[in-house]
């Protein structure tokens, strides 16, 4: 099958270009323009001067830059942009793909609130309700939310944890935790193998708002006998899930891999 041509770029596509450029450089000259965007300087200055007109650029000493109608579209955004409203159809595409429980929570009172759920479609279910609280060093959404934070945030956070045990795979030592997050952290997703829940298995990741601090953590769980093995499929199912949660909230990171 004949490959299909990508259609030429308008006036629209330019004008886009240049906001992006603006949007990672923070100025440029109008000669800068012309070379990053690749047009003549005649259709570079046609379309600044559009631009101008409608305030997304202001020229100041030579250079361009973003006006005040991007600032007020991206206070907009903001506004609107809320993990509750971003996560949850992404949740449901995960639990659906993978026939297991994904969920969403948020740190409160220095443990995870559950506030949102998703069953897969086995009949056997890892389950709690909305609102069940869980432990930041013995739960998989709670570890993720803890390799979020920054390192010295984190150092602090383990350091006031009570580490209780659960069952007699919940790991107490705090040097293990920390060890284990920088791991995570690293890979991209945390684990949990029957530290909370004797029957359960589940994996977990951070997610960031466009501030780059954490806002959220999701986690995928299901039963030992289904998990099993399964960390390599899983894990990075949710880490690409939150990272492209992270994104629609906002958050730029470019070593990020969301989902496409």
């Amino acid at each position: 099958m004949a490959r299909a041509e990508a259609a030429p770029k308008g006036a629209l596509d330019r004008a886009l270009e240049i906001l992006e450029v603006l949007t990672m450089r923070g100025s440029a000259t109008t000669a800068e323009l012309v070379e990053a965007v690749g047009v003549s300087r005649s259709a570079v200055y046609r379309l600044v001067e559009r631009l101008e007109a409608a305030e997304y650029l202001v020229l100041a000493d030579g250079q361009w830059r973003l006006g005040p109608a991007v600032a007020r579209m991206a206070m907009a955004a903001v506004q609107n942009t809320d993990v509750m409203v971003v996560a949850p159809p992404l949740l449901r595409e995960l639990a659906q793909r993978t026939g297991e429980t994904v969920s969403l929570g948020v740190l409160s009172g220095g443990e995870i609130v559950f506030v949102f759920r998703e069953s897969g479609h086995h009949a056997v279910q890892v389950r709690s309700e909305l609102g069940a609280r869980r432990p930041l060093h013995a739960t998989a959404v709670g570890k993720a939310f803890l390799a979020g934070l920054e390192p010295a945030r984190r150092a602090e956070t383990i350091e006031r944890l009570s580490m209780e045990s659960f069952t007699e795979a919940t790991d107490t030592d705090r040097g293990r935790l920390a060890a284990a997050l920088d791991e995570a952290r690293e890979r991209g997703w945390t684990e949990e193998y029957a530290e909370f829940d004797p029957a359960s298995t589940c994996f977990g990741a951070p997610v960031f708002d466009q501030s780059g601090a954490v806002a959220a953590a999701i986690s995928i769980a299901g039963p030992n006998s289904r998990m099993d093995g399964r960390g390599a499929e899983l894990g990075p199912l949710v880490a690409a899930t939150a990272a492209t949660v992270s994104h629609r909230l906002g958050y730029t990171d470019r070593t990020a891999a969301p989902l496409r």
